[in-house]
């Protein structure tokens, strides 16, 4: 007995800290919350799946943001499509939340335009819960794990996870021009936390995308104390 609890032990402690909480899908599926699809590229390292910054801009004339109501822009098969409207409500509240607490180290919150305000809209286009027990099964056992590696290499996300995809633009909030452009997609990790909350996978999504476009526009700013997202 002492050896299986060591070794209970250990997996528990590889799969706590081993792993990413979420990690970047293969693919992303579109809706239509931007103007033009046509200008996004495939992501380079650490940016979102799909992505336009507009080159020569001038980021560190910027030192405010105005940060528009996170909306929902359903894709047609879509999880959010059979949800209660109390439940997009909240998944919009909490992106949002995420957002101002990251962007706020960094800028200037406000609610007006300015000479130095970005204005940042984002959407979200999709979200899908875990299924806790099953998710917990394909973490554990090696069979069960490898089948679910698999799966992730098919199809790009693992077996029983969480996923959430969200779309963004940021515009001069004077002019309108647009400045960035994006669609991601995330999905859940195999770890022990968060396991038993069926939508802990899209929660931890909207705080890792809310610390990189903060990580991002304080780069692009060149400052050196910029917080990279985990």
């Amino acid at each position: 007995m002492p050896t299986i609890k060591r070794i209970a032990l250990i997996v528990f402690i590889l799969l706590s800290v081993g792993c990413a909480r979420t990690y970047q899908a293969r693919y992303v599926e579109t809706s239509h919350f931007l103007d033009d699809y046509s200008l996004l590229k495939d992501g380079k390292d650490g940016d979102a799946l799909l992505s336009f910054w507009k080159e020569g801009a001038n980021w560190s004339s910027y030192k405010k943001i105005m940060l528009d109501p996170v909306v929902i822009s359903k894709l047609p098969d879509s999880d959010l499509n059979d949800m209660k409207h109390s439940e997009n409500h909240r998944f919009k509240e909490l992106f949002e939340y995420r957002m101002r607490e990251a962007l706020r180290k960094n800028f200037k919150l406000v609610t007006h335009p300015g000479p130095d305000t970005l204005r940042v809209q984002f959407a979200i286009t999709d979200a899908e819960s875990s299924i806790p027990l099953l998710d917990f099964y394909t973490a554990v056992y090696p069979s069960a794990r490898a089948a679910s590696l698999l799966e992730r290499l098919a199809l790009g996300t693992e077996s029983f996870v969480g996923k959430a995809s969200i779309e963004g633009k940021i515009t001069d909030s004077q002019t309108g021009e647009l400045l960035m452009a994006s669609a991601d997609c995330r999905a859940g990790g195999k770890t022990i936390i968060g396991s038993f909350n069926d939508w802990d996978d899209v929660e931890q999504a909207y705080q890792y995308w809310a610390t990189q476009l903060n990580y991002q526009l304080c780069t692009k700013q060149g400052h050196s104390d910029c917080q990279k997202p985990e």
